[in-house]
């Protein structure tokens, strides 16, 4: 058969394999020796015995022609032969590994309605990750054991403050026990601009954050569920991953709010973009630390964030939002400067 190409969804690949069992080279081969069989049959009865010999010799001919079909079918494209059968089944297997539906939970955000962006997701175009059985799989999930051998103490305990930041559009009521964590993870990106930088001090900037992340966020998880990729520690036993998140991988969500506020902040301080995006880079990388993304994911993320910022920039209420938040910063942070001694 033909390799399984590298980069592909869970649904190409269905389509593939589907289409691939549909006429095998053995059906072809045992379809030839059928009909020959009894073409030959039939002239053994009725046919002078020099036909009977040139039919033979033809269906000698056609069982040829469907071996040397067969055997281009499992060449690879360098000339080697593909693996064994019993093998090519346990790569199909590996392929037909997604992310568990009765794991999904966070099934609310589906349903999320946006505020300044209103594209269909299909809109996002996101490079197919790669297949679970591809080299580059294989070389992501070596690279997270990896991690896992050498991270050390503080290692994890860096991935597990980063771990819990992150904002929930469906946690805004002040009296709910997550709220502070929630609002405060707004400003994460942007903390060293100041201590200035900071919900309180902020109102409008908060409320502008907390829109853009709504819609961000029905974003994300919708491609993560089109996309349906396993978590790394699904493919890999082998990996001890420190958290098992209710939904598919790719693309990583904390990559992508990160890589989202960078970019906004980034319009604003235009002088910090390399730190804010240092930032962010950071933010993704602790998801693989903690053995939960492959560094592709993060790569989608950061292309994501990239995508969607463009879309909130044809938005004339998110522009006119962001100037009102400019203007906010700018005030603030001035007031703050004056009065620092």
């Amino acid at each position: 058969m033909e390799p399984i190409y590298q980069f592909a969804t869970p649904a190409s690949i269905k389509n593939q394999k589907a289409e691939q069992s549909s006429q095998t080279p053995n059906n072809q081969q045992d379809a030839a020796q059928q009909n020959c069989n009894t073409a030959c049959e039939q002239q053994n009865k009725q046919a002078p015995a020099l036909l009977t010999l040139v039919l033979a010799l033809l269906c000698s001919m056609a069982l040829q022609t469907a071996a040397f079909a067969q055997t281009a079918m499992v060449l690879s494209g360098n000339n080697k032969p593909a693996k064994e059968n019993k093998s090519d089944v346990a790569i199909r297997s590996l392929d037909d590994i997604t992310f568990p539906e009765a794991d999904f939970k966070r099934g609310a955000y589906l349903k999320l309605r946006t505020v300044y962006v209103d594209v269909p997701v299909s809109k996002f175009k996101l490079k197919p990750f790669p297949a679970n059985s591809s080299a580059e799989t294989r070389s992501e999930l070596d690279f997270l054991l990896h991690l896992q051998k050498t991270r050390n103490a503080e290692a994890i305990n860096r991935a597990e403050t980063m771990a819990a930041v992150y904002f929930d559009p469906l946690t805004t009521n002040p009296a709910e026990p997550d709220y502070t964590r929630n609002i405060n993870s707004l400003f994460y990106i942007g903390r060293d601009l100041g201590p200035w930088f900071n919900a309180e001090q902020l109102p409008v900037t908060s409320k502008v954050l907390q829109n853009v992340i709504q819609d961000a966020t029905y974003y994300i998880f919708s491609l993560k569920n089109d996309f349906n990729r396993p978590r790394p520690y699904q493919l890999d036993a082998r990996l001890e991953n420190l958290e098992a998140p209710g939904h598919a991988s790719y693309p990583s969500g904390h990559s992508s709010a990160s890589h989202v506020h960078a970019y906004i902040l980034s319009h604003i301080f235009p002088e910090y973009k390399d730190h804010f995006m240092g930032v962010a880079s950071d933010m993704a990388f602790s998801r693989e630390t903690r053995g939960v993304h492959y560094p592709s994911d993060s790569e989608a993320g950061k292309e994501f964030a990239r995508q969607f910022v463009d879309e909130l920039m044809k938005s004339r209420k998110f522009r006119a939002d962001l100037e009102a938040m400019k203007a906010e910063i700018a005030q603030v942070r001035t007031a703050k400067q004056l009065t620092k001694k």
